[in-house]
């Protein structure tokens, strides 16, 4: 386990609810993972039934949820503009750095490959 917090982004947490062993070997590097309330909302609405949600919410409970503060909102309306990130990334990013943490995803199409703030562990 690595002493470095990381917001994990929701794909990464939809690789490890699929069995995706990068996505389990990823979590199991964090001694406290967090999850923004942006992966919270995605990860319910996308189940497909009771399993799938009881199996989303059983994840989510060993996990920090980084809800939307006031700090956050403001940090992510800046990255918004200028990276022009949709506002729900924008929301997960500016979560990891309001927490001290950073971001881990495999969406390189939206967020920089070269941005410190956030880790690629992986692709699939």
């Amino acid at each position: 386990m690595v002493a470095v917090k990381a917001v994990i982004d929701s794909d990464v947490l939809i690789d490890y609810l699929q069995g995706v062993t990068a996505a389990r070997e990823e979590l199991a590097r964090y001694r406290q993972p967090h999850y923004s309330i942006i992966s919270y909302m995605e990860l319910l609405a996308g189940a497909r039934g009771p399993a799938e949600q009881q199996a989303a919410e059983s994840l989510l409970a060993t996990m920090q949820r980084v809800e939307l503060s006031d700090e956050i909102a403001r940090r992510a309306v800046e990255l918004r503009q200028t990276l022009h990130l949709k506002l729900p990334d924008a929301i997960v990013l500016a979560s990891a750095e309001v927490e001290g943490c950073i971001l881990v995803t495999r969406n390189t199409r939206d967020f920089p490959a070269n941005d410190p703030r956030v880790r690629f562990p992986y692709t699939v």
